[in-house]
């Protein structure tokens, strides 16, 4: 009896170690930012590629996240993120953060705008649809390969358009998908983030976008 009692204790706790997070818990609440060390610099690459000139020109990107301690309080964090195209350098932030990794605001409200300016629609409406379908999006187990091991970690997808009322007005971009990839085991919690809008004939892609972690740079020693 108290084999059996133990048994089945292991197996409930393992369940519940790998119970999967919420769509909200996993891209909202998570404090990935807190858990790196101020100082730290983290990478990424940001590509862009369209089928066509007239949805846009392609282009890559790298993308530097340095994370510090907040002024008012060293136990949270603030990030800046400066671009880099080519010769060209921009800046995004600063973001003061507890919760959710900023990089991948930068990429949705690319995003947002883009879709605003295909379809000539109303960005605070796209913004909207978004962030309702982020909070409820499809979340299952993952595995991906960083810095040479392999990972396990989540997976968020959602198509927060599919069933708009207004995706006639979309056209195209109804169809577009979203796909973000976390773990507890990559430095800033978000390894990567993809977005893709088919064809109409689901032939090929129209547009895609990705970013994905290189790699950090842990603070300098003192």
């Amino acid at each position: 009896m108290l084999r059996m009692a133990g048994a089945l204790a292991a197996i409930f706790f393992t369940t519940a170690a790998f119970a999967a997070p919420t769509a909200t818990e996993l891209f909202f609440d998570t404090p990935y930012l807190m858990r790196v060390a101020p100082g730290t610099t983290l990478n990424y690459v940001y590509k862009h590629t369209t089928s066509k000139k007239e949805l846009g020109e392609g282009f890559d990107e790298t993308m530097t996240m340095q994370v510090a301690a907040a002024p008012e309080d060293a136990a949270k964090r603030v990030a800046d993120v400066v671009i880099h195209r080519g010769d060209k350098e921009g800046e995004a932030g600063p973001f003061p953060t507890q919760n959710g990794n900023p990089i991948s605001l930068v990429l949705l409200e690319r995003d947002v705008k883009e879709m605003a300016q295909l379809s000539k629609g109303s960005p605070f409406y796209i913004r909207n649809r978004v962030r309702e379908h982020l909070a409820g999006g499809t979340v299952e187990p993952a595995r991906f390969t960083y810095d040479g091991r392999e990972i396990e970690g989540w997976k968020l997808t959602m198509q927060p358009f599919a069933t708009d009322p207004n995706k006639d007005k979309l056209q195209e971009l109804a169809g577009r998908s979203y796909e973000f990839l976390f773990s507890d085991q990559v430095p800033g919690g978000l390894y990567a983030i993809r977005v893709v809008t088919p064809a109409k004939d689901g032939a090929s892609n129209i547009i895609e976008t990705s970013l994905t972690l290189t790699g950090a740079a842990a603070p300098a020693v003192k």
